[in-house]
This record gives C-alpha cells, structure tokens and sequence, in this order.
C-alpha cells in the first residue's frame, strides 16, 4: 500500500484536491505525492480529471505531472493519453509533445494506432512531431534501405504503422509503375504486402500525395489505392477531380472506370461534371456507375426499416442523391436523361417530394417514365402526391399539377378528382377549387359534376356552387338553375345569393331567382324579394305584386316595401329625363306607397355629396305643395347650403311650408347674390308675407335679374299692394327680351283682366319668346271670343311656337 507524507495512505483524489489548494505548500507537498505513487490507476484517474474540467490551470497541472514521469509511462498508459489529444487548445498539444518527448520503440506502438485511426491534422502533428524527434524514422530509412525484398515484406507493416510524410517516398517507389517487365514482376510482391496495410494510412498529406502521384502509379494497384482514399470521404474525390477535364482521355477512362468498380457514393456527385465530356465512352461510363450507386442506394432503402426510412436523415440523403440528377434536366443533356430519371424515380419513390419539385422538368423530357411511376404508386399515396402538387406554392408545380389532371383518359386522374371534389374540396385553397372546377367543365367530367354536387355534405355543394357561380362558366346559370330545389335551404341561399353577381345578365338570371319566390322556406321567399328588388328587370315588380296577396303578413309587407323600393329607385334614376306632371305623379303614389319619403329625401339634403343634395331638392321642389311640416327642420338646416342651386330649391319649400319664422328667415337671401335663390326668396315670400312686409319685397323690383324682378311683382301683387304699373310699364320697355318675357308671364299669373290692355299693346315685340308669353297670359286671364280680333293676325306670325299659342286658344273658342 501507498504512504502519503502525513503517514495516511495514499488517496489520488485528496491528493489532487489538495494540490489545487491555494497553500503553496500543500500544493507541492500533493503533486510530489500524485508523482511519486503515479501507477496505471493513477493515470486513468488525472485522465478523467483533464476531462471533467474545463480549468486550463489545472489541465496544465496534470500535464505537468504525466511529463515529470513521463519515463515511467508504461503503452497502457500512454493509450489512455493520447486520447485527451481530442482537446485541440493548442498550448494543451504543446504539453502532450513534452509527455510524448522521450518515446522509444517499445513504446511507438499506442502512437501508430492513433494514426491508423485518426485524419485530424493537429492529432496526427502531434504525434508524427514526437515520433519525428525520438529519431526512430531516421534509424527505420536507414535500415529499409539495406534490406533485402523479403526484409521488406517483413517489416513493411512497421513503416506503414508510422504513417510519416519522410517514409512516403518509400511507398511511391512501391507503387510506382516499372516500364521494364522484370523489375515490375520482382516488385508485384511488395506491391500487394503494401495494398494490404495502405488503409491504415488516415494520414490527408499522403492522400494528397497520391493524388499528385497517381499518373505514375502503376494501374493494377489504382483499386486498391483509390479504395483506401475512401476514408477522407468527399475531400478525396474532389481533389481528385479538380481539374479532371484538363487530364488525358486515356487517364480519365481508367479512373472511371475503377470508380465504377468502387461504386463508392461520396463519388456520386463528383462524377456529373463528366456526363458533358466530349471524350467518348466517358459519359456512359459515368451514367453507368452513377446508376450503380443510386441501385445500391435504392435497394438499401427498400429493404430498410420503414421508420428508419421516413426519418430526416435519410430523407436528407435521398435529396443529396437527387439534387445533382435535378440539375441535368436540361436540353444539353436530354439523349442521357432516360436513366437518369430512373435514378431519380428509384429513390424518389421513398420521398415524393423529391419527384414533386421536379415535376415540371419530368413532364417535359420524360413524361411517359412519370406516368407510368405514377400509376404505380399505391391509390392513397397516388391521390397524394397529385393533391400536394396541385396545391404547391410554386406556380411551376402548380400547374403542372392542374396540366396532369385535365387528361380524364387516365383511370388515375378520374379516382384523383374524386377524391378532391367529394373528400378534400373544402381543405384545398381557393384558388385550386377553382382551377379545379376549371378542369371540371371538360364535357366529359360532366357526371363527375353532377355526383359532387349531390354531395351529402352541404357545405361541400355551396362551395362547389359558389366557385362555379362566381367563375363565370359559360355553363353556370344552368348549373345553378339546376339546384333552385335543393333540399338543403343553406344551399338554395346560396344559389340566391350567386344569381346577383354582375356578370350573370339579368335577362337570364332575374327570371331564375324569381322562381325562389315559390320557395316553402318564408326566409329565402324574404330573402329573395331583397335581392330582386335591386333589378331592373321588367318583370320584377309583377311578381312582387303577386305576393301582395300572400298568407304570411311578413312576406306581404316585404313585398309592398319592395314595391316602394323599386318605385323610388326608378323614380330617382330618371327622375331627370320626367315631364313635370310624371314627377308629381310619381312622387305622390310614393309618398302614399312609403310615408317616410319626403322626410328621407329632406334628409339627404345634408349628404356630404353635392349631386345627392341636388337630386333631393329637385324631388322637394317637385312634390313643393304635399311638403309637410315633418320636413321643415332638415330643409332649414339646408337652406345654408354652399350650392346655390340647392338654396334657390330649399327656400322655395320653406316657402310653401309657411309660418313666421321661415318669413323671417328669407328676408336675408332677397340680398342672395346668386340670381335664382332671390328669385325663390321673393317668390317664396308669396307663400308666408303679408302687407307688412311689403318694404322688404320692393327693393326687388329694381333688381338686375328678370326672374327676381317678375317675382317681385308677384308677390306684392299677392300681398294685396298694386302700385306696381310703373315697374311694369319699364319692363316692357327694357331692351332685355327676358325682361320682357318674365313680365309677360307675371301678369299672366296674376290673373286680372286689368292687364290685358297693356298685353295687347305689346302684341308686337320684335322677340318670338315675349310673343309667345304675351299670347299665352292673355289666354289666362280673358276668353277666346275677346280675344280674336286682336290675335288673328298673329296666325301666321313667323314664330311656329307662337302660331300654336295662338290655335290652342282660337281652338277653344269654337
């Protein structure tokens, strides 16, 4: 048993506690006590501690204690060492070289298992430097050069263990092609011995030295070289094929043909480069060994665990394989493109996402190779693959996906279709439903049709409804006319709703939705007299006129609101282009039909938009006598309105509505500077004034404005003051025809025969249109027998107007 300094035995881990004390002494005193018991256990323990620290201090220690005894280190020991050259610190490797200092050959032996097993640089620096310095290589070159052959065989092993980069020359000396037959027999033996151990040799020094060698190593040990190259992986391969265009076609068939042989898969992506050789033969030869590759790959997968198979790192190692293969779809490539889709196809079968995003590039160089994978796979997967390729983000796909379906030829596609009409349609994106239903108007799908539309799910039949309604098939409205008697209400609404869309013409559509009028469901009876109500089709308003005499007073009363609604919806739209006695006609059934009309067009005189004021205060000024007083506060309201034809509309109603505080309020716009709205102020104050307010009117007979001026005499004459003669007398003689014309027609209104003189008296004007109201106040305000004399002439007046005033009133008198 092992004594520690304190007569305690000894313990390595309160030893190396005590060493990591921060009294000096101690310190010293249990590092001296690690040295002086360090046995195989003790080494093993200071292993374990370098790793479970991460303190570089007391890595160091540990280092420092394995160096003191480095001597005593026995190869078990210096196995359990080396390991820690994992750690790549480099002042860490500093420490294992002085461990590794006095290595002697008993000893080499742990060293050369780390190279034969090892490629990492810094690993292998350290140990070739430990090696390098014990001299064992100089004294191992010294001796091999006085062997004889079968010395050579012997201790070839030896040197190869060694893996260092000043023995290599010895190995391509070996492997070096002897053009004279003798020599090349006599080194045939050693040649083998070496093929036997060269994979040992993990050393990336001498593979790249192989590499640049490779021209003149003899041609029957390239297999066994290159398959000892293996073991640096793809770094191998592509410095082996940096630059391989450039090598001789005679060099480049060898080595091809030896990887063919090797079928080695970190080649595989290497090699594709060569498909566009022009060197011929190469290129069937890279075909050839790719193929092999993807074979071996492919049967691996087919007989691999399925779980295993559907994991992400063989689904990763499928899309490296096919990624390179992808890339050769091209037009350069096609004549070699056969095979390489089977490549693809062999693998791809157990990732379909890998013969998914290449779908567009199958179909066009070989479609007949996909379509026969396609009727192989099994129904559900076959159903999925199509589906996932209809509904790809990637438009390429996409529409490859819809081009696969639009041939209904194909058993395959009609199982597919169904599946997404009567299982996924709901599930699919909008745009794939349509571009579906697209597909679906091929006039031989038409049962396919008419079966998903007999779907137990409603749901499922409103959308098919709904994409076909709003896709503006040319089929459409016989399509949806085929459903108005559905069982479902859900989807009968749903018709309803489709029959308004724009592009359908109402002639057409209108007489469909009319027939949902019979519907036993009350609600969609309701919700169809809404959604016709908007149309203008001429039969709209017979029908709802049928349902006046309904048994459901909910219908009934929809029915006559609907008949107010497109009632005033026609009034409004031309209301424009009315004779005044239609609009008052009109506007009159309205207002019995909907009670709330005046007060709503009274309403929309406040609208934010100027055409919506106007139209409203045309509709007022029409029905101005049935105004009532519901109105009078929206038209107050209004009559501050900026459009001055909107002012000149309002007053006039206010007017007609009366009471003393619209008198009032008019006062202000006799001063209006815009001409209309004084003449309605001055006209509306016939409706509200009296004597009293006389003073506020006369101003306006010396207006500037016709129409002011003619109102004016209006009004005062209405109000009960007649001193207006003189107003009179002047406008007639006024040079403006208008001035003329307007006091024509005012004494015409005013209905007394005191005027008629000065009537006839200006019988003559020069102006047709004063002619004209003269002839027609005169027919107002005295018979036709009077009148004859002094009219008669004027039958045949130039004006064709003022002949016919003058007939319409001769006509009377007969």
């Amino acid at each position: 048993m092992a004594w520690m300094n304190n007569g305690k035995p000894f313990s390595a881990t309160e030893s190396f506690e005590n060493m990591l004390s921060p009294d000096r002494k101690l310190s010293v005193q249990s590092q001296g006590e690690l040295e002086a018991n360090l046995d195989h256990d003790t080494v093993c323990f200071l292993c374990a501690k370098f790793k479970d620290t991460v303190s570089i201090d007391v890595r160091l220690k540990i280092i420092e204690i394995l160096t003191n005894k480095r001597a005593k280190l026995s190869p078990a020991d210096l196995r359990e060492i080396l390991k820690l050259l994992e750690y790549d610190d480099p002042i860490l490797r500093e420490g294992f070289k002085e461990i590794l200092a006095e290595i002697t050959e008993e000893k080499l032996q742990p060293l050369t298992e780390v190279l034969c097993t090892t490629t990492d640089l810094g690993v292998r620096g350290v140990v070739n430097f430990s090696i390098d310095r014990s001299g064992i290589i100089e004294k191992l070159i010294s001796k091999w050069n006085d062997y004889s052959p079968k010395d050579k065989l012997i201790y070839l092993n030896n040197v190869v263990l060694l893996q260092n980069p000043r023995t290599y020359p010895i190995f391509f000396d070996i492997l070096k092609e002897e053009p004279n037959e003798q020599k090349k027999e006599e080194k045939k033996p050693l040649q083998l011995e070496f093929l036997r151990h060269v994979e040992k040799i993990k050393d990336p020094v001498f593979m790249e030295q192989v590499i640049k060698n490779f021209p003149t190593i003899e041609i029957g040990v390239w297999y066994g070289v290159l398959k000892a190259m293996q073991v640096h992986g793809e770094e191998f391969y592509k410095q082996l094929f940096e630059g391989f265009e450039r090598r001789p076609m005679a060099f480049k068939n060898k080595l091809l043909l030896m990887l063919q042989q090797l079928q080695d898969p970190k080649s595989y992506s290497f090699l594709f480069p060569s498909l566009q050789d022009r060197a011929k033969g190469i290129p069937k030869i890279v075909i050839d060994t790719i193929f092999a590759i993807i074979r071996k790959f492919g049967d691996d997968l087919e007989h691999m665990d399925p779980a295993l198979r559907e994991s992400e790192e063989i689904k990763k190692k499928i899309n490296d394989f096919a990624v390179p293969i992808e890339g050769c779809f091209n037009d350069s490539l096609k004549h070699m493109i056969s095979p390489l889709v089977d490549c693809l196809i062999r693998i791809g079968r157990h990732n379909l996402e890998v013969i998914l995003r290449s779908l567009p590039l199958l179909v066009k160089y070989a479609d007949q190779q996909l379509f026969v994978f396609i009727r192989g796979l099994e129904l559900e997967e076959r159903k999925k693959f199509l589906i996932d390729a209809c509904c790809s983000p990637q438009s390429d796909i996409y529409m490859t996906g819809l081009a696969l379906l639009s041939n209904p030829t194909e058993t395959f596609i009609i199982d597919v279709l169904n599946t997404l009409l009567l299982e996924k349609f709901l599930t699919l994106p909008q745009t794939v439903q349509n571009d579906i239903l697209t597909l679906m108007m091929d006039p031989r799908l038409k049962s396919m049709v008419d079966g998903a539309l007999r779907h137990n799910d409603p749901n499922v039949r409103c959308r098919l409804l709904q994409v076909i309604g709003e896709s503006g098939f040319a089929n459409a409205l016989t399509i949806l006319s085929g459903k108005i008697h559905d069982p479902d209400p859900i989807v009968r609404g749903t018709v309803i709703e489709l029959l308004r869309l724009q592009h359908f013409d109402e002639e057409a559509s209108v007489p469909i939705v009319l027939e949902f009028l019979k519907d036993p469901d009350p609600n969609l009876v309701l919700k169809t007299i809404l959604v016709i109500r908007e149309s203008n089709h001429p039969k709209i308003t017979g029908a709802l006129s049928g349902l006046l005499v309904n048994i459901n007073g909910t219908i009934k009363q929809s029915a006559k609101e609907a008949i107010a609604y497109v009632t005033k919806r026609k009034y409004l739209a031309g209301f424009t282009k009315m004779t005044p006695e239609s609009k008052k006609a009109v506007g009159l059934s309205l207002i019995r039909m909907a009670p709330g009309f005046l007060e709503e067009m009274a309403e929309k005189l406040s609208d934010p938009d100027g055409r919506t004021r106007a139209m409203a205060a045309q509709v007022l000024e029409a029905l101005g006598d049935n105004l009532t007083p519901e109105v009078k506060t929206p038209l107050i309201v209004a009559i501050q309105d900026p459009d001055p034809y909107v002012r000149a509309i309002v007053i006039m109603c206010l007017g007609k509505i009366g009471g003393p505080a619209v008198a009032n309020m008019l006062f202000s716009y006799i001063n209006d500077p815009n001409d209309r709205v004084r003449a309605n102020a001055v006209e509306a104050m016939g409706y509200v004034g009296d004597l009293s307010m006389v003073d506020h009117i006369l101003p306006a007979l010396h207006d500037s404005n016709n129409r002011v001026r003619a109102n004016a005499l209006m009004t005062l004459w209405k109000m009960g003051y007649y001193q207006i003669y003189e107003t009179i007398v002047e406008m007639f003689k006024n040079k403006n025809k208008w001035m003329r014309a307007s006091v024509a027609f005012a004494l015409g209104e005013m209905k007394d025969q005191r005027f008629v003189p000065i009537l006839i008296q200006n019988l003559k004007d020069p102006d047709a249109d004063v002619r004209r109201n003269l002839i027609k106040s005169l027919g107002k305000l005295t018979d036709p027998y009077t009148l004859a004399p002094y009219i008669r002439p004027l039958r045949f007046d130039q004006d064709e107007g003022v002949r016919k005033e003058i007939n319409d009133i001769l006509a009377k008198g007969r």
